[in-house]
Protein backbone atom coordinates (compact mmCIF):
# COMPACT_ATOMS: atom_id res chain seq x y z
CA UNK A 1 0.00 0.00 0.00
CA UNK A 2 2.76 2.38 0.53
CA UNK A 3 4.56 1.33 -2.31
CA UNK A 4 1.67 1.81 -4.13
CA UNK A 5 0.78 5.16 -2.73
CA UNK A 6 4.11 6.95 -3.78
CA UNK A 7 3.51 5.95 -7.10
CA UNK A 8 2.91 8.37 -10.00
CA UNK A 9 0.50 6.31 -13.00
CA UNK A 10 -0.52 9.78 -14.42
CA UNK A 11 -4.28 8.93 -13.76
CA UNK A 12 -6.26 9.53 -10.52
CA UNK A 13 -8.75 6.74 -11.18
CA UNK A 14 -5.78 4.18 -12.26
CA UNK A 15 -4.25 4.86 -8.87
CA UNK A 16 -6.97 3.96 -7.21
CA UNK A 17 -7.28 0.75 -8.84
CA UNK A 18 -3.68 0.39 -8.53
CA UNK A 19 -4.08 0.79 -4.52
CA UNK A 20 -7.31 -1.05 -4.38
CA UNK A 21 -5.37 -4.16 -5.70
CA UNK A 22 -2.24 -3.60 -3.22
CA UNK A 23 -4.74 -3.49 -0.59
CA UNK A 24 -6.41 -6.91 -1.07
CA UNK A 25 -2.52 -8.33 -2.38
CA UNK A 26 -0.81 -11.07 -0.23
CA UNK A 27 3.10 -10.17 1.42
CA UNK A 28 4.27 -11.60 -1.99
CA UNK A 29 2.06 -9.04 -4.17
CA UNK A 30 -0.30 -11.94 -5.06
CA UNK A 31 -4.71 -11.15 -5.41
CA UNK A 32 -6.82 -12.06 -7.59
CA UNK A 33 -10.23 -9.45 -6.87
CA UNK A 34 -12.84 -9.83 -9.32
CA UNK A 35 -13.58 -6.67 -12.11
CA UNK A 36 -16.70 -6.16 -10.48
CA UNK A 37 -16.00 -6.24 -7.00
CA UNK A 38 -12.69 -3.89 -8.15
CA UNK A 39 -15.19 -1.72 -9.70
CA UNK A 40 -17.46 -1.66 -6.99
CA UNK A 41 -15.38 -0.42 -4.46
CA UNK A 42 -13.75 2.22 -6.13
CA UNK A 43 -17.08 3.17 -7.76
CA UNK A 44 -16.41 3.36 -11.63
CA UNK A 45 -17.11 1.09 -14.24
CA UNK A 46 -16.17 -2.67 -14.58
CA UNK A 47 -15.21 -1.63 -18.21
CA UNK A 48 -12.92 1.19 -16.50
CA UNK A 49 -11.18 -1.23 -14.21
CA UNK A 50 -10.40 -3.39 -16.74
CA UNK A 51 -8.75 0.02 -19.25
CA UNK A 52 -6.86 0.71 -15.95
CA UNK A 53 -5.47 -2.66 -15.43
CA UNK A 54 -4.65 -3.25 -18.68
CA UNK A 55 -2.69 0.24 -18.69
CA UNK A 56 -1.03 -0.99 -15.59
CA UNK A 57 0.16 -4.11 -17.20
CA UNK A 58 1.76 -2.55 -20.00
CA UNK A 59 3.62 0.47 -17.43
CA UNK A 60 5.59 -2.88 -15.75
CA UNK A 61 3.50 -2.39 -12.30
CA UNK A 62 1.36 -5.37 -12.92
CA UNK A 63 1.26 -8.89 -13.94
CA UNK A 64 -1.99 -10.49 -14.91
CA UNK A 65 -2.30 -14.49 -15.45
CA UNK A 66 -5.45 -15.92 -16.69
CA UNK A 67 -5.62 -19.28 -14.83
CA UNK A 68 -8.40 -21.59 -16.56
CA UNK A 69 -9.93 -25.01 -15.64
CA UNK A 70 -11.21 -24.32 -12.23
CA UNK A 71 -14.35 -26.33 -10.74
CA UNK A 72 -16.70 -25.41 -13.75
CA UNK A 73 -14.20 -24.93 -16.25
CA UNK A 74 -13.85 -20.70 -15.54
CA UNK A 75 -10.72 -18.72 -15.83
CA UNK A 76 -9.95 -16.39 -13.20
CA UNK A 77 -7.16 -13.56 -13.02
CA UNK A 78 -4.59 -13.73 -10.95
CA UNK A 79 -2.45 -10.31 -10.21
CA UNK A 80 1.33 -9.86 -9.54
CA UNK A 81 2.10 -6.21 -8.21
CA UNK A 82 5.65 -5.54 -9.85
CA UNK A 83 5.61 -1.99 -7.89
CA UNK A 84 9.59 -2.12 -6.98
CA UNK A 85 10.29 -3.29 -10.52
CA UNK A 86 10.96 -6.79 -9.62
CA UNK A 87 9.80 -10.21 -10.46
CA UNK A 88 10.40 -10.06 -14.13
CA UNK A 89 7.33 -8.43 -15.78
CA UNK A 90 5.88 -10.05 -19.23
CA UNK A 91 6.64 -7.62 -22.03
CA UNK A 92 4.02 -4.72 -22.01
CA UNK A 93 0.41 -5.54 -23.12
CA UNK A 94 1.20 -9.41 -22.79
CA UNK A 95 -0.41 -11.31 -20.59
CA UNK A 96 0.24 -14.93 -19.56
CA UNK A 97 -2.35 -17.63 -19.97
CA UNK A 98 -1.75 -20.80 -17.95
CA UNK A 99 -4.08 -24.11 -18.86
CA UNK A 100 -4.74 -27.27 -17.36
CA UNK A 101 -1.78 -29.58 -16.44
CA UNK A 102 0.72 -27.12 -15.04
CA UNK A 103 1.53 -26.61 -11.62
CA UNK A 104 0.65 -23.30 -11.59
CA UNK A 105 -3.11 -24.26 -12.14
CA UNK A 106 -3.88 -25.13 -9.33
CA UNK A 107 -6.90 -22.83 -8.08
CA UNK A 108 -5.72 -20.74 -4.78
CA UNK A 109 -5.49 -22.34 -1.72
CA UNK A 110 -5.81 -20.85 1.91
CA UNK A 111 -3.85 -23.76 3.56
CA UNK A 112 0.05 -22.26 4.73
CA UNK A 113 2.52 -23.93 3.15
CA UNK A 114 4.24 -27.14 5.22
CA UNK A 115 7.54 -25.67 7.40
CA UNK A 116 10.82 -25.77 5.32
CA UNK A 117 8.53 -26.32 1.85
CA UNK A 118 10.02 -24.21 -0.72
CA UNK A 119 6.06 -23.71 -1.89
CA UNK A 120 4.79 -20.17 -2.55
CA UNK A 121 3.39 -18.96 0.60
CA UNK A 122 -0.38 -18.96 1.48
CA UNK A 123 -2.29 -16.27 -1.29
CA UNK A 124 -4.64 -14.21 1.01
CA UNK A 125 -7.26 -11.89 -0.90
CA UNK A 126 -9.47 -9.44 1.09
CA UNK A 127 -12.11 -9.64 -1.41
CA UNK A 128 -15.24 -11.53 0.37
CA UNK A 129 -17.01 -12.05 -3.05
CA UNK A 130 -16.39 -14.68 -5.58
CA UNK A 131 -13.41 -14.52 -7.61
CA UNK A 132 -14.22 -16.27 -10.45
CA UNK A 133 -14.29 -14.13 -13.58
CA UNK A 134 -16.32 -15.06 -16.93
CA UNK A 135 -14.01 -15.35 -20.00
CA UNK A 136 -16.99 -13.43 -21.82
CA UNK A 137 -16.54 -10.06 -22.45
CA UNK A 138 -19.26 -7.80 -22.42
CA UNK A 139 -20.41 -6.85 -25.63
CA UNK A 140 -21.43 -2.80 -26.08
CA UNK A 141 -24.03 -1.85 -28.72
CA UNK A 142 -23.43 -1.17 -31.93
CA UNK A 143 -22.19 2.46 -32.86
CA UNK A 144 -23.02 4.71 -35.78
CA UNK A 145 -21.18 3.88 -38.86
CA UNK A 146 -20.13 7.68 -38.93
CA UNK A 147 -18.82 7.32 -35.74
CA UNK A 148 -16.60 4.10 -35.87
CA UNK A 149 -13.88 5.21 -37.64
CA UNK A 150 -13.44 7.77 -34.93
CA UNK A 151 -13.76 5.63 -31.77
CA UNK A 152 -10.96 3.41 -33.21
CA UNK A 153 -8.76 6.48 -32.34
CA UNK A 154 -10.24 7.55 -28.67
CA UNK A 155 -13.18 8.85 -27.11
CA UNK A 156 -16.15 10.76 -28.82
CA UNK A 157 -18.65 13.26 -27.77
CA UNK A 158 -21.30 15.29 -29.17
CA UNK A 159 -20.40 19.01 -28.15
CA UNK A 160 -23.05 21.30 -29.94
CA UNK A 161 -27.26 21.23 -29.92
CA UNK A 162 -27.73 18.47 -32.79
CA UNK A 163 -26.12 14.58 -32.04
CA UNK A 164 -23.51 15.78 -34.96
CA UNK A 165 -21.16 16.71 -35.64
CA UNK A 166 -18.77 14.92 -32.87
CA UNK A 167 -15.30 15.24 -31.73
CA UNK A 168 -12.90 13.29 -30.54
CA UNK A 169 -10.94 14.03 -27.71
CA UNK A 170 -7.41 13.71 -27.34
CA UNK A 171 -5.72 11.61 -25.06
CA UNK A 172 -3.84 14.03 -23.44
CA UNK A 173 -7.01 15.92 -22.02
CA UNK A 174 -6.91 16.00 -17.92
CA UNK A 175 -9.53 14.94 -15.88
CA UNK A 176 -12.06 12.14 -15.71
CA UNK A 177 -11.76 9.44 -18.80
CA UNK A 178 -14.48 7.45 -17.82
CA UNK A 179 -17.94 8.39 -19.28
CA UNK A 180 -20.41 7.02 -17.03
CA UNK A 181 -18.61 9.55 -14.55
CA UNK A 182 -21.31 12.24 -13.85
CA UNK A 183 -18.56 15.34 -14.46
CA UNK A 184 -17.02 13.82 -17.81
CA UNK A 185 -19.87 15.26 -20.22
CA UNK A 186 -19.84 18.80 -19.23
CA UNK A 187 -16.11 18.66 -17.79
CA UNK A 188 -15.14 17.63 -21.73
CA UNK A 189 -17.10 19.64 -23.30
CA UNK A 190 -15.57 22.88 -21.44
CA UNK A 191 -12.27 21.72 -21.64
CA UNK A 192 -12.02 21.24 -25.45
CA UNK A 193 -14.26 24.58 -25.89
CA UNK A 194 -11.31 26.14 -23.78
CA UNK A 195 -8.60 24.79 -25.56
CA UNK A 196 -10.30 25.83 -28.85
CA UNK A 197 -10.01 29.41 -27.76
CA UNK A 198 -6.86 29.55 -25.46
CA UNK A 199 -4.78 26.41 -27.06
CA UNK A 200 -3.94 25.19 -23.60
CA UNK A 201 -6.23 22.61 -21.52
CA UNK A 202 -7.66 24.45 -18.57
CA UNK A 203 -7.02 23.24 -15.09
CA UNK A 204 -8.53 20.35 -13.47
CA UNK A 205 -8.57 19.40 -9.65
CA UNK A 206 -10.88 18.44 -6.94
CA UNK A 207 -12.66 22.40 -6.58
CA UNK A 208 -13.11 22.13 -10.22
CA UNK A 209 -14.44 18.36 -10.27
CA UNK A 210 -16.93 20.06 -7.32
CA UNK A 211 -17.86 23.38 -9.38
CA UNK A 212 -19.10 21.10 -12.44
CA UNK A 213 -20.67 18.69 -10.46
CA UNK A 214 -23.00 21.51 -8.66
CA UNK A 215 -23.62 22.94 -12.53
CA UNK A 216 -24.83 19.45 -13.32
CA UNK A 217 -27.11 19.45 -10.25
CA UNK A 218 -28.37 22.81 -11.01
CA UNK A 219 -29.07 22.96 -15.16
CA UNK A 220 -29.22 19.39 -15.40
CA UNK A 221 -27.32 15.97 -17.20
CA UNK A 222 -28.79 16.93 -20.59
CA UNK A 223 -27.99 20.67 -21.04
CA UNK A 224 -25.25 21.34 -18.62
CA UNK A 225 -22.87 20.39 -21.33
CA UNK A 226 -24.39 23.00 -23.77
CA UNK A 227 -24.14 26.01 -21.58
CA UNK A 228 -20.43 24.82 -20.71
CA UNK A 229 -19.30 25.13 -24.59
CA UNK A 230 -22.07 28.05 -25.06
CA UNK A 231 -19.76 30.20 -22.33
CA UNK A 232 -16.42 29.75 -23.88
CA UNK A 233 -18.33 32.02 -27.00
CA UNK A 234 -18.99 34.65 -24.79
CA UNK A 235 -16.35 37.93 -25.13
CA UNK A 236 -17.71 40.32 -22.42
CA UNK A 237 -14.49 41.75 -20.64
CA UNK A 238 -14.85 40.99 -17.10
CA UNK A 239 -15.25 37.19 -18.20
CA UNK A 240 -12.01 37.31 -20.82
CA UNK A 241 -10.42 39.31 -17.77
CA UNK A 242 -10.42 35.64 -15.90
CA UNK A 243 -10.09 33.56 -19.22
CA UNK A 244 -13.55 32.27 -18.49
CA UNK A 245 -12.96 30.94 -15.12
CA UNK A 246 -15.62 28.03 -13.57
CA UNK A 247 -16.37 30.50 -11.51
CA UNK A 248 -17.79 32.96 -13.61
CA UNK A 249 -19.87 30.16 -15.39
CA UNK A 250 -20.94 28.50 -11.67
CA UNK A 251 -22.00 32.03 -10.02
CA UNK A 252 -24.54 33.05 -13.07
CA UNK A 253 -25.37 29.29 -14.45
CA UNK A 254 -29.04 30.50 -14.79
CA UNK A 255 -28.15 33.54 -16.81
CA UNK A 256 -25.85 31.35 -19.46
CA UNK A 257 -28.63 28.68 -19.70
CA UNK A 258 -31.01 31.64 -20.89
CA UNK A 259 -28.71 33.02 -23.02
CA UNK A 260 -27.71 29.40 -24.86
CA UNK A 261 -31.55 28.75 -25.01
CA UNK A 262 -31.94 31.75 -26.59
CA UNK A 263 -28.87 32.22 -28.79
CA UNK A 264 -28.17 35.69 -27.45
CA UNK A 265 -24.74 36.53 -25.78
CA UNK A 266 -24.59 39.49 -23.66
CA UNK A 267 -21.98 41.45 -23.06
CA UNK A 268 -21.31 44.90 -21.11
CA UNK A 269 -21.97 46.66 -24.38
CA UNK A 270 -25.28 44.94 -25.55
CA UNK A 271 -26.48 45.32 -21.84
CA UNK A 272 -25.98 49.19 -22.00
CA UNK A 273 -27.69 48.96 -25.67
CA UNK A 274 -30.86 47.31 -23.98
CA UNK A 275 -30.47 49.72 -20.85
CA UNK A 276 -30.93 52.57 -23.69
CA UNK A 277 -33.55 50.90 -25.28
CA UNK A 278 -35.11 50.31 -21.94
CA UNK A 279 -34.81 54.17 -21.02
CA UNK A 280 -35.85 55.10 -24.08
CA UNK A 281 -39.66 53.14 -24.04
CA UNK A 282 -39.87 54.48 -20.63
CA UNK A 283 -39.04 58.01 -21.46
CA UNK A 284 -41.97 57.74 -24.52
CA UNK A 285 -44.68 55.58 -22.32
CA UNK A 286 -43.97 59.03 -19.77
CA UNK A 287 -44.68 61.48 -22.76
CA UNK A 288 -47.67 59.53 -24.03
CA UNK A 289 -48.99 59.48 -20.67
CA UNK A 290 -48.48 63.42 -20.41
CA UNK A 291 -49.69 64.25 -23.54
CA UNK A 292 -52.62 62.60 -22.82
CA UNK A 293 -53.33 63.52 -19.49
CA UNK A 294 -53.24 67.54 -20.74
CA UNK A 295 -55.70 66.07 -23.64
CA UNK A 296 -57.93 64.91 -20.92
CA UNK A 297 -57.40 68.21 -18.53
CA UNK A 298 -58.39 70.77 -22.03
CA UNK A 299 -61.56 68.30 -22.25
CA UNK A 300 -62.82 68.91 -18.69
CA UNK A 301 -61.78 73.00 -19.23
CA UNK A 302 -64.01 72.94 -21.85
CA UNK A 303 -66.93 71.58 -20.00
CA UNK A 304 -66.32 74.44 -17.30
Amino acid sequence: MVAAMKLRVGNPLRKLVLIKLADNASDIGECWPSYQHVADQCEISKRSVMNHITALCEAGLLRKEIRKGGPKGNSSNVYFLTLDGGGAPPAPGVVQKIHPGSAASSPPSESPAPGGSATPAPRISNSLEPVIESVIEPIAPPAPAEVVAAQSRGLVLVVDRTDTPRVEIPADMPGPKDQTCKTFKVWANYAMAYRKRYGAWPVWNAKVGGQLGQLVDRLGADVAHHVAAHFLKTSDAAVLRKCHSLNELLANAESYHTQWVTGQRVNGTTARQMERTEANHSAAEQAAQMVLAKRQSGDRNEYL
